[in-house]
């Protein structure tokens, strides 16, 4: 028996592969979704990294990032699928409708929906509907804006703490997440503090997402 037996099947899903794979994180944009209708997937030929390069001059509405000596780095990384062969990025397939689709497009505003492929884990069904991945868009993905760019390790925490959750759904969903993840080197890692423009409040380090 699958868990989605006897349930009405969506007609789209979106393949959540970074902070969407946090619950907590999730439900900050998608308040009702049912962690039980979710399906875990890997998708053949793509790797998770971290190569969205989020301009952090103060170009962009939504928010800012600030190193611990109070410095603003030029380039923020936040995680993206790159194809590549032999590996299958592991992640879950949210159910959405339009209005929750709507919803990511805001929350994933560097990103656009791409239609990909996956396998779900065994003893899972298989989405019978579109499976949309949000891939980042080649301005925020030149490779000397990466290369520029810093990873949050709070972000990155994040991520690895949503794969855990999992974990506990699906045996090896943690170990096929780190094969399937390519972090920047360790220089390019710091501890950085999200402010959220406009709203008067400082993002708490588990509110990280993109």
């Amino acid at each position: 028996m699958t868990r989605l037996e006897g349930t009405v099947r969506p007609t789209r899903y979106v393949f959540g592969y970074g902070s969407l794979l946090h619950p907590e994180s999730l439900r900050r944009t998608l308040s009702e979704m049912d962690l039980d209708a979710c399906i875990p997937a890997r998708a053949a030929g793509l790797v998770r990294c971290f190569d969205v390069a989020f301009p952090n001059d103060g170009s962009q509405q939504d928010k800012a990032y600030y190193d611990t000596d109070g410095s603003r780095p030029p380039r923020v990384l936040l995680a993206n699928l790159r194809p590549q062969t032999g590996v299958s990025a592991n992640g879950v397939c949210l159910p959405v409708d339009a209005d929750g689709l709507d919803a990511l497009r805001a929350r994933e505003r560097r990103y656009a929906p791409r239609q990909i492929a996956v396998e779900p884990y065994p003893g899972w069904p298989a989405p019978e509907g579109v499976v949309l991945a949000f891939l980042g868009q080649a301005e925020f993905t030149r490779p000397d804006d990466v290369s520029r760019g810093l990873l949050s390790s709070r972000y990155r925490d994040l991520v690895v703490t949503g794969a855990q959750h999992w974990e506990g759904q699906v045996r090896g969903f943690g170990a096929d997440f780190h094969a399937s993840t390519h972090l920047p080197p360790a220089e390019q890692i710091h501890t950085l503090q999200r402010v959220d423009l406009g709203a008067d409040r400082v993002i708490r380090p588990d509110d990280y997402g993109r």
